[in-house]
């Protein structure tokens, strides 16, 4: 009789769970009534104007409009597919970070969030490499927005603030400088701070302004701590006289709560991400709307 080692079992269930749920993937092609997306074509269309006017070197037109595109790298937030679930429920039930790389390659989610990291990096790269180009006070404008997104460390500036200020003292003035020292004021959220937040799951959402989301997580983190701590409670009163026969539901409830917590954690601090991009997304807008000659 053939024998299966423990060690392939693992990615042999991954397959198995890949081949069931495949049809629920979610798609990654933009759909074409996408508004999110449709004003992001927009509004590149505006700051590629914006380069041309300032008659640019043709490699710092060409950096500039590569870090604006992950700027306006924006469409629609969207479920993620019952592969992408299947893999975060699978990773924290056997702890094999293979399969949380393979959930992820189902969704575009993570590109999603992180876009204005990439925007900054080349940014900062411009500005590093042509500190005289025509483009640095427009850089600097688009960095104070774009370091609201950021979550990546090493970066040269520690907010978006520092650019704006530096706009301002650079190009006193000037429209560009007047509309930073408007966009300094208003309010933003951090990653970090949604991050430190997410420790308890659901306090990231109420950070983001999301309080019956929260609500929801915060209740199932909650009820998955207390599946989790009643039995432990339970196992330890009944200590001298515990046995497998009568007692094996409170390991079962401990290890699903074990499971539901990690889930919970996990989903809620990703969601956090997604509720600080899109409250920066919107407060951007906003100002975009209120300002019509901004670039």
């Amino acid at each position: 009789m053939s024998s299966v080692r423990p060690s392939s079992a693992v990615p042999a269930t991954a397959l198995a769970l890949a081949a069931g749920l495949a049809g629920c993937a979610a798609p990654v092609v933009i759909a074409p009534q996408d508004a999110t997306f449709a004003r992001a074509q927009r509004r590149l269309a505006v700051a590629a104007a914006a380069v041309d006017a300032a008659q640019p070197p043709a490699d710092e037109r060409v950096l500039f409009l590569q870090a604006e595109a992950f700027h306006r790298y924006r469409l629609a937030f969207t479920s993620r597919g019952g592969l992408a679930y299947a893999g975060e429920i699978a990773a924290a039930v056997t702890d094999f970070p293979a399969l949380q790389s393979f959930a992820g390659g189902f969704d575009l989610l993570e590109l999603r969030l992180r876009a204005n990291d990439a925007a900054v990096q080349l940014w900062e790269m411009l500005l590093l490499r042509h500190p005289r180009t025509p483009l640095r006070s427009l850089t600097l404008y688009r960095l104070g927005w774009a370091y609201r997104s950021a979550s990546v460390s090493g970066l040269p500036r520690s907010s978006g603030n520092e650019a704006f200020d530096a706009l301002a003292a650079e190009a006193p003035g000037t429209r560009l400088a007047a509309l930073a020292v408007e966009a300094k004021r208003v309010p933003a959220k951090s990653k970090r701070a949604a991050a430190a937040w997410s420790l308890v799951p659901g306090l990231g959402q109420f950070y983001v302004g999301e309080k019956l989301n929260g609500a929801v997580r915060l209740g199932v983190g909650l009820a998955s701590l207390a599946a989790i701590a009643i039995p432990v409670y339970v196992g330890y009163q009944r200590r001298d006289s515990l046995t497998w026969s009568r007692d094996w539901p409170l390991l079962a409830t401990g290890v699903a709560g074990l499971v539901v917590l990690s889930i919970d954690y996990t989903a809620s601090y990703e969601d956090a991400m997604r509720g600080v991009v899109e409250h920066n997304e919107r407060a951007e807008d906003a100002f975009e709307d209120a300002h019509p000659d901004a670039p």
